[in-house]
């Protein structure tokens, strides 16, 4: 499927500018529009403030997130039509994860920043598990000069990275390089990378296959690697989830290159 719009995540953190930044360039190149979803959280904050600060004083901040959003969505707006690229703003009360998750049945994909180290409430994992679209997660600094021209799309045969390569087509298509490898070994479980590689090329995308025998080396050190090798400028892999009953987590080796992640990273759940 043709990607026809991209959800970003609304904030005035200091990200914001990198993320719509990739997020305009891919929707250039795609012909999709944009739509930037806020999450107001004034109102739940202040239950939680409401017995140590007078009740104008909480209105006051949740008039001024209310401003801050509409704010910033207008200068949005504004850019993107001098851009003649459709963009639409939305601020929606509640948690960002949650109000991320619950829009994205509006969009295609969903733009993201990588958390911080010290991030109190990460996103990308609990959106990534609970939203049910491909997630572009946008590395802390930037810019970025291009996104998916140099693809490695990490491979091992299972249900997560057969997604992911399917929800990658939109770029895979306009990939001048496509690299496909796999750092699992022969006796590896699942579809093999030359099943992989020829099911894509029946879709006319021509891959390359690269192989890295794990041996004892971390298989998301090994995706990193590999990227830089490549020198590529989009990481796609298969988010693979755990802990259900308690709080979203992401397996190890995507927490691996989410953590230490250099070029934006496509993940697929």
């Amino acid at each position: 499927m043709p990607l026809r719009t991209l959800l970003v995540h609304g904030d005035a953190d200091s990200q914001m500018p990198v993320r719509m930044s990739l997020a305009t360039d891919v929707a250039r190149r795609h012909h999709a529009k944009l739509l930037v979803i806020f999450a107001l959280q004034g109102r739940s904050a202040a239950f939680l403030y409401a017995q140590h600060a007078p009740a104008d004083v909480v209105s006051r901040q949740i008039r001024a997130e209310r401003l801050r959003a509409a704010r910033i969505g207008a200068r949005l707006t504004d850019r993107a039509a001098r851009a003649e690229i459709g963009l639409a703003w939305r601020a929606i009360e509640g948690r960002p994860d949650t109000v991320l998750a619950q829009q994205a049945a509006a969009a295609d994909m969903l733009v993201l920043s990588q958390d911080g180290d010290d991030a109190a409430s990460p996103l990308v994992a609990p959106v990534t598990l609970a939203a049910g679209k491909p997630v572009l997660c946008v590395p802390r600094g930037g810019p970025f000069a291009s996104c998916g021209r140099r693809v490695l799309l990490a491979w091992n045969g299972s249900r997560e990275s057969a997604r992911a390569a399917h929800d990658a087509r939109p770029f895979l298509r306009q990939a001048e390089r496509v690299i496909l490898f796999t750092a699992d070994d022969e006796t590896s479980a699942g579809t093999s990378a030359e099943d992989a590689a020829s099911h894509l090329a029946a879709d006319g995308i021509s891959v390359e296959i690269q192989r890295a025998p794990l041996s004892r080396r971390d298989p998301g050190q090994a995706i990193l690697g590999a990227a830089s090798d490549h020198g590529v400028d989009l990481v796609v892999m298969g988010a693979y989830g755990h802990s259900r009953l308690r709080e979203w987590a992401l397996g190890g080796a995507t927490r691996t290159v989410l953590r230490s992640m250099a070029v934006p990273t496509l993940l697929s759940y």
